[in-house]
């Protein structure tokens, strides 16, 4: 049985993957990269992410590629946009793919979130963005956002316990590699050392 894929759809008849489910100031706008799109290392690296168990445990990719770099070292979020690889697209033309033959409306999903999230304060996600000057943050920036000392603390609260939850998939899945690891090769586990000696009186 296939497994579930988050944040990848179909822009038309295009695969694609979905960088923001829905616009800040434009909900009826999503922004996506087609994959046909993104050639030879950046296909690579970009699905690399993804398909990861930090971008598949995430709600919002654009906040694990805004976390990433690609193999030549440049943020990855920034690259899509100044690569010219974001689209600007209406919500309503966008389906998301979970499974090879099974297809959702992108305007369904956001209007389920857009539900469940109703009443929670957004988090500020623009202060550290190395695009800040850019169309990508632009059209990121929360709608409404509100620059009190608590809103603003509200918003790293909730950025950390992201970036907390990404990290504790990122080390579970790690240290299941390496179980994996030392089960085929035993050889390679390290060994613990003799220890302390132990404790011996003195006059």
């Amino acid at each position: 049985m296939a497994n579930m894929m988050k944040h990848v759809g179909v822009y038309g008849e295009k695969p694609c993957v979905v960088v923001f489910r829905a616009l800040p100031e434009e909900p009826t706008n999503a922004l996506v990269c087609l994959s046909d799109g993104l050639e030879g290392v950046l296909h690579d690296d970009v699905m690399s992410v993804v398909d990861s168990p930090e971008g598949q445990n995430s709600n919002e990719i654009s906040e694990v590629f805004f976390r990433r770099r690609l193999s030549d070292g440049e943020n990855m979020l920034e690259a899509l946009h100044s690569r010219n690889k974001l689209l600007k697209v209406p919500v309503d033309m966008v389906k998301l793919t979970p499974l090879p033959n099974q297809q959702v409306e992108l305007a369904e999903i956001n209007k389920q979130l857009g539900q469940i999230e109703a009443g929670s304060n957004p988090a500020l996600k623009t202060e550290a963005m190395p695009v800040a000057e850019s169309q990508v943050a632009d059209i990121a920036a929360p709608v409404g956002e509100d620059n009190s000392p608590e809103a603003i603390a509200k918003g790293l609260i909730a950025q950390s316990e992201l970036i907390e939850a990404d990290a504790n998939a990122m080390l579970s899945d790690a240290q299941a590699k390496l179980a994996q690891a030392y089960e085929m090769a035993p050889e390679l586990k390290p060994k613990r050392g003799p220890g302390r000696p132990p404790k011996t009186d003195t006059v």
